[in-house]
């Protein structure tokens, strides 16, 4: 079922948060788009026009794989498993492809190593859908190329990692070198809207294979990048809320649109304020890369910034989402069964149990009079730990690359992605993104014009390959 137009809008933010600046999108217009590209064709020299980037093998890959429509209301995510499927079989492994009728399949390879213990590489096959084709200079499934761009629906959520991760893999098994760890290779559906059929299905009906999962690499990553030669920060996420759904039913439209502008105001108060432990260290590494004075210093000591109300109003919305459970309302809109629905997402810190603020952020009171349901899903209570090899590793292959670059863990206030089914089960999740993207980029994903910068996903291509040597080595 498609999302409601209000859930899209709700997407999108969450989307420009995890792959793209935490603190200069809302700054961006877009007609500075196409401009703002200049500082990184400069940075690049004369060098990116020298390169036939239609001929590299992972270009033709991420095309291929973006020109077969995976989206849920007009697309085929079959035939992108299938896609995978063949690109392993070439290498030489044999996937297990599970079709789930007509609309849904998982795929899974296993690269064999002295343990079996495995790493195992992410990615979902689904896209958003489009929803207004007509507004593209160039059509979401084309995967054109109007250098230094690949143009299309999926180039960054999340094609590009699935053809880096494929290749990782690929480069391991033509090396002929049995890896010390396991690799897995997965690639699940559904994650758009929800991962019912994509990963919670392989957790809950695949648990001998689930069994080898040591640690997850996945999507989640976030980068604030200026130009190639200025990277504000190269995030790796390991933390994110919790999300439950409130549902309200009533015949009458307007008294949901008006419980929906009590929902927003009530969840505006600032009173109920929480320092969780995945804030408290992500901090640390954050805080210096910001460019005013006033805010490296409000983030450095989290704990003044919590008694000082005016400072902690003043910080952008992603800031003070760290601090406290929140309601978002997702929009009144009919309900199947006859009147109207409003939806309210919850977000929860990590640690806190819905149980014990349940009452403080949905007052039975606020709802008198209407029918609500509420909804939770799996997820873990905290995040993945901080001092896993893998961020160690991440570190280490991103400053080769970019020596000046500011590396680190990334707790993502506002979106929610798999590695919360992932933790839930005890297992190590981490979302990275190996490809440098500018902040005008980032504002693109899941819109209009969705692109990638062949240069820096060449070289992310080759970070993953890299990445992968040295947690399996």
């Amino acid at each position: 079922m498609s999302r409601p137009p209000v859930e899209r809008r709700l997407r999108t933010v969450s989307r420009i948060a995890l792959y793209g600046s935490l603190a200069l999108v809302g700054a961006v217009a877009w007609m500075l788009l196409d401009l703002a590209g200049a500082p990184l064709l400069e940075e690049q020299g004369e060098t990116w026009d020298r390169t036939d980037w239609a001929a590299l093998e992972e270009v033709q890959l991420l095309r291929e794989y973006v020109r077969i429509d995976t989206s849920e209301a007009t697309g085929d995510v079959v035939a992108g498993a299938r896609f995978l499927a063949e690109r392993l079989r070439e290498a030489g492994l044999e996937p297990h492809l599970e079709l789930l009728g007509e609309d849904a399949a998982n795929l899974w390879a296993v690269v064999e190593g002295e343990e079996p213990g495995a790493v195992v590489l992410h990615h979902h096959i689904d896209v958003s859908d489009v929803e207004d084709p007509e507004s593209w200079h160039r059509p979401p499934f084309a995967a054109e190329i109007d250098l230094p761009w690949l143009y299309g629906r999926g180039t960054y959520d999340m094609k590009s990692v699935g053809v880096a991760q494929l290749l990782a893999v690929v480069d391991l098994v033509r090396s002929g070198v049995r890896p010390r760890k396991s690799v897995i290779l997965l690639a699940t559906s559904g994650e758009e809207t929800g991962s019912e059929l994509g990963t919670r299905w392989i957790l809950r009906e695949h648990p001998e294979l689930v069994e080898r999962f040591e640690v997850v690499l996945t999507e989640g990553g976030s980068v604030e990048g200026r130009t190639r030669e200025d990277i504000k920060y190269w995030g790796t996420e390991f933390a994110q809320k919790r999300f439950a759904t409130l549902v309200l039913c009533s015949p009458s439209r307007e008294l949901l649109e008006q419980l929906e502008e009590d929902v927003f105001d009530f969840g505006a108060l600032e009173e109920r304020l929480y320092l969780v432990d995945e804030v408290r260290g992500f901090l640390p590494h954050y805080a210096p890369t910001r460019d005013r004075a006033d805010f490296r210093a409000a983030l450095a000591d989290p704990e003044r910034l919590l008694r000082d109300r005016p400072e902690l109003l003043a910080q952008p919305p992603y800031v003070k989402a760290m601090f406290r459970n929140e309601l978002q309302s997702l929009g009144v809109r009919p309900a199947s069964g006859g009147g109207w629905e409003l939806r309210v997402s919850v977000h929860l810190l990590p640690g806190v149990e819905l149980e014990d603020v349940r009452d403080e952020l949905i007052p039975p009171w606020l709802f008198w009079g209407v029918e609500s349901t509420l909804r939770t899903e799996p997820a873990a209570l905290h995040g993945s730990p901080l001092d896993h090899p893998v961020l160690e590793a991440i570190e280490e292959v991103l400053h080769e690359h970019y020596p000046g670059a500011s590396v680190g863990p990334v707790f993502l206030p506002w979106t929610a992605t798999d590695s919360r089914f992932f933790r839930a089960r005890g297992i190590p999740s981490y979302g990275f993104s190996p490809f440098l993207i500018l902040t005008t980029d980032a504002i693109r994903v899941d819109k209009v014009g969705e692109r990638i910068s062949l240069p820096d996903f060449a070289a992310g291509v080759e970070i993953y390959r890299e990445l992968l040597r040295r947690l399996v080595e």
